[in-house]
């Protein structure tokens, strides 16, 4: 079958001519049709600009073209392969250049042929002797360059795309209203390549060198963007003392030099690889450690083969080039599995970055889940743009620069305003360029919840006072978004006038299989008895699938046991045709059957064989994120059954049509399709393949990642990282990541964030807890904190490691384990947020502040004997409060944990709620903002998925948990303040109370907070008559007498998850535990609030309170282990064991002051001998700026500094009462904490903390 093309479509020889070419007509019709009615007359001619203003450039514009990214700027620029020139016929571009030849008449070129720099400088000067002069002959050609390129539009979509780019770059030229003379000269370089471009005998070209325009455009974009952001390029190079002339000359030269090779290759009709001049001035902007999704962007292996797809990727190319307010900024291309738009997608993003436009490429899959990438999108986008384009990158520098909460948020509505809109709105459209972002397979964000909020965004339906919309963005800006059509994407853009959807199922059937025969003929072209006949049919069989056309491609071509292609072939062609599901499913089914033939094989024999497949791929799709091939033949050589000990090599080496890295060991390993999964998992389609999930699985991989992290070879182990100084914190070794990725090797990363996911999921087993027992036994444990640290993974072990301990539970022979894994559960809620800050103090600092009596103490300290001791003021146990959390500027009115314990949501009365980190203490996103008056309760949701707030504005709110936006408007119908909120256990009902003026039946005072039992039946309430009382919910009725004790009104109630206790807050500044059964008091009381406690909350499970005050200050309290020893100096520790240590106070005696670092002596003990050894480290070289400051203070935050802000340790909350500074003789009581220095290793020698010979 021969392959013919024509100005108008692709053909089939064996088909009717007039059929195909009429299909593709009516489709080509149908789309221009529907584009025109969109943003009609948005391709009109320009006239010629006539004055160089921004708004004149601004309202001109006309062809405009977006970009792909790759996050990088480019260095080179890579060459488009052979063969797309049979998309569109010579005799159409012949036909469209005839009518452009008037047009470029009259633009005349200064240079003529490609001039050298030496000439272009010698001739410059009298060219610039009027600035009329200048105008009209530098200028014109980039002036009327839009109306030359009008005529011939119907070329190669590449070039295009690159005549786009160079219509856009001029703009941004001409938008200069101000040129400085130094650059006149690449002036006059870029008027001579606009002239050579537009010269008759080269526009002949474009179609046959598209490649090589596509080069010039990206040269052209840099040496635009390098003129208008010259100004500041200029201040920066004199800040830093560089020769501004010699810079300028230097880097214009090299823009000349890289056009002029440019345009000659063009004249010689030759590809070849030209280096593109990228310049960048050298400013250090601020933009480490914003949240990025790693493995997102473009994968240039997904392209579309050259020459097919040319319709629809001339299509979207021409949505993209078009101006106007009126273009609808989205298009979304929809399919179903298996149609090819990831490759549309990624073949638009590469012609884009080839190009040189600016943009971003994020690529969602459902195999990285994991990776929670629906929660970085827009801060990897913002980043993308930033890392391309000099403006982009010091407006979104800015942005972050007094706000690093924002460089780590989850919440896509907070990125989307401040770290997308916020910076584009300070660059104009004419200033940037083209943008393009492509959003590749949102079906595989995740579940429906998941990208409700993206969704809504993208389609302009989520209301917010102050969100900025999508139909905000520059006109210039467009997104491109690809998916499966689910029912909830269609749902959220249907109707939406700024979306432009494109279905792949109205391509006509012709024209998508005239493609899939072109792809067929390309991959088969080798074999012998393969001609036009074999592919025509393939192509038919195809049904418009090309994922099928691959799968059949591949399994052809595969050298498979006595089948020759000619076998496999017919296997193929006469399967029985279904739907297209069922099509692939058949595919999966045919391939699967002969890799694992049934009839060559014995019974045994085959069920060995099916059996060990069903193994691999479980642990294939059982891993928490995708593995390589050598990191799943490492796990598997850790599975605890012998029978399992071979290589996944044996099963998945013959399914490369199948799966990803099945030659390469270091690609993961995951299915190519989406479909491929859905066929082993459904066991009425995939029969004996079918791939069960089971606990079993999940039993092997926690075997392997305790093993992986227990090996002598690639394990956990001290320094991992060689972490250079303790004086550091993290985010200023510039070479850690890069030593991240190189020490802690994808397997021993994923064991460590992931070994306690999988065991909590299987049944218990005995020697999966001796496989835990041995790593909590072992100094392992501290490295594996370490390398969690490390990973920035740190705070998802405080909630995996209570589900273990939960696992444990009730098995004897493991309470000392279970207790070991509180206790560092416990361990890394205190020290967790410093651990992430600066990790060596995993070991300088919260070892030696752990508690005497502690499991980590008691375990380790020996081995670490060259560190800090506390030889006064030590805590003998964990005390009751964990951590302060400061960030609220009012009273904190209100606490309520998320139901799995990992976040905090607080109310106050600066009219905010906050969310928190239940680990690390730290902010998560910005405050919650709506309520004009403060904000008195919060509550979460039983589901964890909404939180509800009472305000003294009458209101209650309704907030979405995973982004703290506001679902709908407030509540009314209280004509008072609402002092209480609180969920009913099925999340139906909200109950909402608020003070009155007169009591309630059973209460003699105001009801100030109320409180539901987990199964709905109780209700407790607490009142300013200093009582608590309980009630029955079905009846009202009181369930005995009041709860008694407080001596001030009670402002806060809670039950605990299993109804058995109460917690009450009072404004005696206390909190008291209730037996929720016979209301009595159970032990003291807990204290430590400097105000009235506002509100408490109980931990999911139980061990710790949560408590807001007026204060302002919210403290976690650990109602399970906080009991000071009975040897413990601490006063009044008989009368509780609850009591909180006493916190910091302003009274304590403070006597004989004395400034001993002159004398270089650091000591944080009444005794010189417990000085610290070697200071010069420490001291040395001060700048003068930090030596009028005052280190060695102890900060709010904890740390103690010395000069140049060198961390020298960090104290925790419990010790930093009287604390001793090298200022401070003697502190009268001797009871508070003192240090013993004299053996601590810092700096640069703190890893001799350890006793390497232990």
């Amino acid at each position: 079958m021969k392959f013919i093309t024509t100005s108008d479509t692709f053909l089939v020889q064996n088909q009717p001519r007039s059929q195909v070419k009429q299909a593709v007509r009516k489709f080509a019709k149908g789309v221009t049709k529907k584009l025109s009615k969109r943003f009609k007359c948005s391709r009109n001619r320009i006239p010629a600009i006539q004055n160089v203003e921004f708004q004149d450039a601004l309202s001109n514009q006309n062809i405009r073209v977006n970009q792909g990214t790759s996050g990088e700027p480019a260095s080179k620029v890579l060459d488009i392969p052979s063969g797309v020139e049979e998309g569109i016929g010579s005799k159409s571009v012949d036909a469209e250049l005839q009518g452009a030849h008037e047009a470029s008449e009259h633009m005349k070129t200064l240079g003529g042929p490609a001039q050298s720099v030496t000439s272009a400088a010698n001739n410059a000067q009298a060219g610039l002797t009027a600035a009329d002069d200048f105008q009209t002959n530098y200028l014109q050609p980039l002036k009327n360059f839009d109306t030359v390129i009008e005529k011939i539009a119907n070329v190669h979509p590449y070039a295009k795309m690159a005549l786009g780019i160079l219509s856009a770059a001029a703009k941004i030229v001409l938008a200069q209203a101000e040129r400085d003379e130094s650059v006149h000269r690449l002036l006059q370089k870029l008027n001579e390549v606009y002239g050579f471009v537009t010269q008759d005998d080269n526009l002949s070209k474009v179609e046959s060198m598209h490649d090589v325009i596509g080069k010039i455009a990206q040269q052209t974009l840099e040496c635009a963007r390098f003129i208008r952001d010259y100004s500041e390029t200029k201040s920066f190079w004199k800040r830093v003392g560089k020769n501004v002339v010699a810079e300028t000359d230097d880097i214009i030269a090299r823009y000349n030099n890289a056009l002029d090779e440019l345009m000659q290759q063009f004249r010689d009709q030759a590809h070849r690889d030209v280096a593109i001049f990228v310049q960048f001035a050298g400013e250090t902007l601020d933009l480490g450690g914003m949240t990025y999704a790693a493995g997102a962007g473009l994968d240039t292996a997904k392209q579309c083969l050259p020459g097919t797809r040319m319709e629809i990727l001339s299509q979207i190319t021409e949505w993209i080039n078009s101006s106007g307010d009126s273009v609808p900024r989205v298009m979304w291309l929809s399919g179903p599995a298996g149609k090819g738009k990831s490759a549309i997608a990624h073949t638009i993003a590469n012609w884009f970055e080839e190009t040189g436009g600016l943009g971003s490429c994020f690529c969602f899959d459902r195999h990285r889940e994991a990776d929670r990438r629906h929660e970085k999108i827009f801060s990897t986008i913002a980043r993308d743009l930033a890392d391309r384009d000099p403006g982009m990158k010091r407006a979104l520098a800015d942005v972050v620069k007094n706000a690093h909460s924002l460089k780590n948020t989850t919440d896509i509505i907070q990125q989307w305003r401040k770290l997308l809109m916020e910076p584009l709105k300070k660059l104009s459209a004419s200033s940037v360029g083209p943008v393009l972002i492509v959003i590749e397979a949102l079906d595989e964000s995740g579940g429906v919840e998941t990208r409700r909020n993206l969704l809504r965004i993208l389609a302009g339906r989520l209301q917010d006072k102050g969100l900025p919309q999508i139909n905000e963005l520059p006109s210039n800006f467009r997104i491109l978004v690809t998916s499966r059509p689910l029912h909830d994407i269609e749902k959220e853009f249907e109707g939406v006038n700024h979306i432009l959807p494109l279905s792949m199922d109205k391509i006509p059937a012709e024209v998508a299989e005239s493609d899939i025969h072109a792809f067929v003929s390309d991959k088969l072209k080798d074999l012998p008895h393969f001609g036009r006949q074999e592919f025509a049919d393939l192509a038919a069989k195809a049904d418009g699938l090309f994922e099928w056309a691959r799968l059949a491609c591949e399994y052809i071509t595969e050298e498979l046991p006595g089948l020759s292609p000619t076998d496999c072939f017919n296997a193929v062609v006469n399967c029985n045709p279904g739907e297209r599901k069922n099509l692939l499913y058949d595919m999966y089914r045919l391939i699967l059957t002969e890799i694992m033939p049934k009839d060559k094989y014995t019974t045994a024999h085959y069920e060995q064989t099916v059996a060990k497949f069903r193994s691999v791929m479980g642990q294939i799709l059982a891993t928490a994120e995708p593995l390589p091939l050598a990191s799943l033949n490492a796990m598997r050589q850790h599975f605890p059954e012998d029978h399992d000990l071979y290589e996944v090599d044996v099963v998945v080496k013959r399914m490369g049509s199948l799966l990803s890295g099945t030659t390469d060991s270091h690609t993961p390993v995951r299915p190519l399709h989406a479909t491929f999964q859905e066929y082993l998992t459904d066991k009425s389609s995939s029969g004996d393949f079918f791939v069960q999930r089971t606990k079993a699985q999940q039993r092997n991989l926690a075997f392997a990642s305790l093993r992986v992290m227990m090996a002598r070879k690639d394990g956990l182990r001290f320094n991992i990282c060689d972490l250079k100084s303790s004086y550091l914190p993290n985010s200023q070794d510039t070479e850690l990541p890069q030593r991240v990725k190189t020490f802690i090797l994808p397997l021993l990363s994923y064991s460590c964030r992931y070994w306690a996911t999988h065991v909590q999921i299987t049944d218990f087993d005995d020697k999966l807890a001796k496989e835990i027992k041995l790593l909590f036994d072992n100094e392992r444990l501290m490295f594996w904190i370490e390398s969690l640290g490390l990973l920035n993974a740190i705070s998802g072990a405080v909630t995996v490691l209570a589900l273990v301990a939960k696992w444990l539970k009730g098995h004897s022979g493991y309470e000392e384990l279970r207790s070991s894994m509180m206790d560092v559960q416990r361990f890394i809620q205190v020290f967790g947020g410093m651990i992430l800050h600066s990790t060596p103090h995993l070991y300088v600092s919260a070892l030696p502040f752990s508690p005497v009596n502690s499991i980590m103490a008691t375990k380790f300290m020996r081995r670490f004997p060259n560190n800090l001791r506390l030889v006064s003021g030590l805590d003998f146990n964990w005390t009751v409060v964990q951590a302060v959390i400061n960030g609220h500027t009012g009273i904190v009115s209100s606490v309520s944990f998320l139901p799995d314990g990992t976040r905090i949501a607080s109310s106050s009365s600066d009219k905010t709620v906050r969310l928190w980190d239940a680990a690390t203490g730290q902010p998560l996103g910005e405050p919650l903002e709506g309520h004009t008056g403060g904000v008195w309760s919060v509550s979460f949701s039983p589901d964890g998925t909404r939180i509800a707030s009472g305000s003294e504005d009458d209101t209650v709110r309704l907030w979405d948990a995973g982004t703290g936006r506001p679902l709908g408007g407030p509540l009314e119908g209280h004509t008072g303040a609402v002092s209480s909120v609180s969920f009913s256990p099925d999340g139906t009902r909200i109950a909402s109370g608020r003070p009155l003026g007169e009591p309630l039946q059973g209460h003699t005072g105001a009801v100030l907070s109320v409180s539901f039992s987990s199964d709905g039946t109780r209700i407790a309430s607490s009142s300013s008559d200093k009582t608590v009382r309980l009630w029955d919910a079905g009846t009202g009725r009181p369930l005995g007498g009041p709860l008694e004790g407080h001596t001030g009104g009670v402002w806060s109630v809670s039950f605990s998850l299993d109804g058995t206790r109460i917690a009450s807050g009072s404004e005696d500044k206390t909190v008291r535990l209730w037996d929720a059964g016979t209301g009595r008091l159970l032990g003291g009381f807990l204290e430590g609030h400097t105000g009235g406690v506002w509100s408490v909350s109980f931990s999911p499970d139980g061990t710790r309170i949560a408590s807001g005050s007026e204060d302002k200050t919210v403290r976690l309290w650990d109602i399970v282990t906080g009991r000071p020893s009975p040897g413990s100096s601490e006063p009044g520790s008989s009368a509780s064991p609850l009591r909180q240590s006493i916190a910091p106070s302003a009274q304590e005696s403070r006597i004989m002051s004395t400034n001993t670092w002159n004398d270089r002596l650091i000591s944080f003990s009444s005794s010189q001998e417990h000085a610290l050894p070697n200071p010069a480290d420490l001291l040395e070289p001060a700048s003068h700026h930090d030596s009028n400051s005052t280190p060695f203070l102890l900060q709010a935050d904890g740390w103690v500094m010395g000069p140049n802000h060198r961390l020298l340790f960090w104290v925790p909350l419990a010790s930093r009462h009287a604390f001793y500074t090298p200022w401070i003789s003697l502190v009268i009581p001797r009871r508070h904490p003192e240090l013993d220095l004299s053996r601590m290793a810092h700096g640069t020698h703190w890893s001799s903390c350890r006793d390497a010979s232990t």
